[in-house]
């Protein structure tokens, strides 16, 4: 009879790396998903997923994120493949929203590079933009995205 170690139900964003990583570290590991790998109907389909450090929502997520950079990078590696794209992150509000507020908190205490813009220099920079004149603009140059379906896929190849 074969032994396992861990059933992951589930093989979707989460539960494809939850597999891979368990497995990468010696452990017996089922994945069992109602739906053929990379399907449509869960929230780990479509091409891409944003990706940023300076968390706005609690800079606790901080070191999460960097963590997360660094293991994408190692799959990239392991794998062949490019799963993530820095290809800079712009996020705006009112300098008294949550988003700008927490953003600004989250890389100051992490000591993370963060271009803060006014609106008329962010639409300098990137004339598509059409913001209200009292907002602000952060720039974060290694936000990104990730290719999502090709994240699920590396992490079951691998």
């Amino acid at each position: 009879m074969s032994h396992l170690d861990v059933i992951v139900v589930g093989t979707g964003g989460i539960g494809s790396a939850a597999a891979f990583h368990l497995a990468s570290r010696g452990r017996r590991v089922l994945g069992l998903d109602r739906f053929p790998p990379v399907h449509d109907r869960g929230s780990s389909h479509g091409q891409t997923r944003l990706i940023r450090k300076a968390y706005f929502e609690h800079p606790d997520y901080v070191p999460l994120l960097e963590r997360a950079y660094s293991l994408w990078r190692e799959l990239e590696r392991l794998t062949g493949r490019t799963l993530l794209v820095e290809s800079g992150l712009v996020m705006a509000g009112t300098a008294q929203s949550s988003l700008v507020e927490g953003a600004v908190r989250a890389a100051a205490i992490h000591g993370l590079q963060l271009d803060r813009l006014s609106a008329d220099e962010a639409v300098r920079r990137w004339p598509a933009l059409d913001l209200p004149e009292d907002w602000q603009v952060l720039y974060e140059a290694c936000g990104g995205y990730l290719f999502v379906e090709e994240c699920v896929r590396a992490h079951l190849d691998a």
